[in-house]
């Protein structure tokens, strides 16, 4: 392997990018990255001084013409005023410089991926289906840690004020299948975007324990979530670089330390792409970005160069296991594949899955490329792949209609086939809400899931439905909250209100980045959101579609800080 540094001007880029309604990624990709110089300096501004008025040198007053006088009698001579000796100016005192505030020492990165070992439902209450009150909350500062006042034992903490920190609008969880944080917690991974002028954007990397900012990583994957932490080494990061380099086009994964910014090339695809006859003009990337099979070993790819399927960048779609260097075609399926139907790997790694958009369907390969089965399940909505307790390959997502039934909580087995739904019609919890994600990215305590639901800003009705208008007295049930929810058991904790309208389906203006991209750490205990926090007050929500977004860490009460 060929271990070099990237000095920080050579992928000093612009970010641009256009998403689908429905995933990461976007029918227009994001053709570059962030500026690896980027900080969080904030300009220093002078006060202007006062302006000082003063009299005239000549202001005194001028002494009368004298009256002639007789010649005076001679008087004796009088004893001379002293002249007072002049009280010397003072010499004005400097006004002092400010000492600056020192910028953190990040936390340590620890050498292995163990994190404290907790009962995450410690703590937790299970409400049932039981409506919620929905009170008011002012948006914290940044930094500041609040309780929620509607979950008992839940703690919110701001992360970012990205107006004041980037001078940019949004700072945010890349997506829910994206995986935030680091193995042992101690790092995570937010997206800066929509920056003003001046303003920064890119992949900026935060403290996992305090949550401060501590630099933008000098990376440039093919899409804003594609970027893949390790499982066993904390300062380990990998994405696929595609660009033009001179005149040579690149494409090949990369392997970033994030302490040192040290850069390794794990795999030139460009044999690859020739020796199957493919256009080389790439880019090589993922289509929806699901994390890789194992330990970053198996990947489903595309390679660009073709043109669109479905109004979707077309992609030569294949397997590629990064230990061996193995490149799988599939069989029974057209190699030319839209993104968002490219063949995933299965968490487990023991092969892929294909979303059959046009029968609704899922189907599954094994490691040979071959079709095992079909399942009942419509990956074209907002899902995550997973594997239980059991260790066998799940999808866990949201289905509207879909072949199984409708629900914001079903789960389809792709090594049995079976579906199931965890909170859906079939349950009692009424038609699926809009705008539900869904992250298994707690992968230290498989069969646990997060979800975070937009559905309405003004709460839920008694019936378990949504309301469409503002009400006296707000109150919620799946609307506006967060949950964790064990897919073996069937169990869900309702945890937090997250209070963002934007992505609100029927506001006029529908902001994709104030969607839910819940995003929890390995261990379970917390979970990254984005929110334009417009529920302040619930009773009159404020449903703005350019409010600044920002990042909140949600503390679950299994959490210890250490």
């Amino acid at each position: 392997m060929n271990s070099f540094f990237l000095k920080a001007g050579t992928l000093a880029l612009v970010a641009s990018v256009s998403l689908a309604g429905c995933g990461g990624g976007g029918t227009t990709d994001l053709a570059a990255a962030n500026n690896p110089n980027a900080g969080t300096g904030t300009a220093a501004i002078a006060s202007p001084q006062p302006t000082i008025t003063g009299g005239s040198a000549n202001n005194a007053p001028q002494e009368p013409t004298p009256t002639p006088t007789p010649t005076p009698t001679p008087t004796p001579t009088p004893t001379p005023t002293p002249t007072p000796t002049p009280t010397p100016t003072p010499t004005p005192t400097p006004t002092p410089t400010p000492t600056p505030t020192p910028t953190p020492t990040p936390t340590p990165v620890s050498a292995t991926c163990a994190t404290p070992s907790v009962t995450l439902t410690s703590g937790l209450v299970d409400y049932g289906k039981n409506l919620r009150p929905f009170s008011y909350l002012a948006k914290p500062a940044k930094g500041a840690r609040v309780q929620d006042p509607d979950f008992p034992g839940t703690h919110i903490v701001r992360v970012t004020d990205a107006l004041a920190d980037f001078k940019a609008n949004v700072a945010m969880p890349a997506y829910p299948t994206t995986q935030g944080w680091n193995c042992n917690e101690s790092r995570f991974v937010l997206y800066v975007t929509g920056a003003q002028s001046g303003g920064k954007q890119g992949w900026a990397m935060f403290d996992g324990k305090t949550y401060a900012f501590i630099k933008f990583l000098p990376i440039n994957p093919p899409d804003i979530e594609q970027f893949y932490w390790s499982h066993s080494d904390p300062t380990k990061l990998v994405y696929i670089d595609n660009r033009e380099n001179g005149g040579q086009i690149i494409m090949k994964m990369m392997e970033i330390n994030v302490e040192t910014g040290v850069q390794t090339v794990l795999h030139d695809f460009m044999p690859d792409v020739k020796a199957q006859g493919w256009p080389t003009t790439g880019p090589v990337r993922a289509g929806y970005p699901f994390y890789s099979g194992g330990d970053l070993e198996l990947w489903g790819l595309g390679a660009g160069g073709i043109p669109n399927v479905s109004g979707q960048l077309g992609l030569n779609a294949f397997g590629f296991n990064a230990k061996t260097g193995k490149v799988t075609r599939y069989s029974g399926i057209p190699v030319a594949q839209a993104r968002g139907t490219t063949p995933f790997p299965l968490k487990s790694g023991k092969g892929w899955a294909w979303p059959d958009w046009a029968n609704h369907t899922t189907v599954v390969f094994d490691l040979n490329g071959n079709i095992v089965r079909t399942v009942q399940f419509d990956a074209i909505e907002h899902l995550d792949s997973s594997v239980n307790a059991k260790g066998e390959d799940l999808l866990v997502g949201t289905q509207y209609d879909g072949p199984s039934g409708s629900g914001n909580l079903m789960v389809a087995n792709l090594a049995t086939g079976a579906v199931s739904t965890v909170i859906g019609t079939s349950k009692g919890d009424g038609y699926p809400r809009t705008s539900t994600l869904i992250s298994s990215g707690a992968w230290k305590v498989p069969g646990w899931v997060a979800m975070g639901v937009t559905g309405s800003p003004y709460g839920s009705t008694a019936d378990n439905g949504s309301n469409n208008a503002p009400v006296a007295n707000p109150q919620t049930y799946i609307d506006q909250e967060i949950s964790i929810a064990n897919v073996d058991t069937g169990v869900v904790f309702r945890v937090a209100h997250h209070r963002s309208t934007g992505h609100y389906s029927n506001a006029p203006v529908n902001n994709y980045w104030a969607q839910t991209n819940v995003t929890p750490s390995p261990s379970g205990t917390r979970i990254l959101v984005q929110s334009d926090w417009g529920n302040a007050n619930p009773k009159s929500p404020v449903i703005n579609p350019n409010a600044p977004v920002d990042t909140y860490v949600i503390e679950l009460p299994a959490y210890k800080p250490n």
